[in-house]
């Protein structure tokens, strides 16, 4: 092994530790250094750079410390588990203080056919989906780097709470690189999801009638509702809703059935007595 590369290893590690020691929250402090997050569903998935081990996926990633003020030292990264196929795509640099993700989904198959996407957004924060399946949330860079997406033509959908939610389509070629990058702009409007127990309430937002439970309505405006349901038999259920600009709140109301009415207690009827038969005086 090159010295230069266990030089920038070594230096990458002591800074690491350096930055989480006597901490109650992880909080990295050192000059030039940023990050990489490797991102998978197996849980002890094995992670190196090049051939060099840098630890195993627990619940769901594993963060890599990287020191930015060197060239990259490596040319790809590798993934290995049991029974499945090992994988290797390209390294991707981070900046300081920034993290890059990668997502890889392992298989037991062969990756042909397969090509790498990368998701731009801005703001970051922004969750990417292929034909309505999720595929992450950009992290702080916001660069998220999917290393092994079937080949064909997708629906591409990027949401962010607060954001107008962007519908595209995106063709991914097999052994390639494909970029794709949005700019989320502010939301006016938002959508909810209502639905009540016992279904078929009606629905009343800010004292408009909508509809029946269960139903889902879009294009509110953001800010404070009213919602009020009501259903013959039941109690009416209410309750002030905040919509979020380009995201899906959701309701759910229990409605409760009118008490009996109180029954009238009756007096009891007043007894009768047998009239006495006059006595006739001969």
């Amino acid at each position: 092994m090159k010295w230069h590369i266990v030089l920038a290893s070594l230096m990458l590690f002591s800074a690491f530790f350096c930055c989480i020691a006597g901490a109650d929250e992880t909080v990295y402090s050192a000059p030039g250094i940023g990050f990489i997050e490797v991102r998978s569903d197996i849980d002890g998935a094995r992670v190196y750079f090049d051939t060099l081990y840098m630890g195993y996926v627990w619940n769901g990633s594993l963060v890599v410390p990287i020191d930015t003020t060197v060239n990259p030292v490596w040319n790809n990264v590798r993934m290995e588990y049991s029974n499945c196929t090992s994988f290797a795509g390209p390294f991707v640099q981070t900046e300081p203080g920034k993290t890059i993700a990668y997502k890889i989904d392992l298989t037991n198959k062969s990756y042909d056919n397969t090509g790498i996407v990368t998701f731009y957004s801005e703001p970051a924060g922004a969750e990417f989906l292929l034909n309505d399946k999720s595929m992450g949330i950009t992290p702080d860079s916001g660069t998220l780097v999917y290393y092994t997406v079937p080949r064909g033509l997708y629906t591409v959908t990027a949401r962010r709470p607060g954001n107008t939610t962007i519908t595209d389509q995106l063709y991914v070629d097999d052994n390639a690189v494909t970029d794709y990058r949005v700019a989320m702009t502010v939301s006016s409007y938002g959508s909810l999801r209502l639905n009540s127990a016992p279904e078929g309430g009606m629905i009343f937002l800010d004292n408009s009638l909508k509809g029946l439970t269960p139903l889902e309505l879009s294009d509110i405006s953001i800010g404070e509702h009213s919602v009020e349901i009501r259903k013959d038999g039941y109690q009416n259920w209410a309750a002030n809703v905040t919509v979020t600009g380009g995201s899906l709140g959701s309701v759910e109301a229990v409605l409760v059935t009118e008490p009996e009415p109180a029954a009238i207690p009756q007096s009891e009827p007043a007894s009768q007595q047998p009239l006495e038969t006059p006595v006739v005086q001969q």
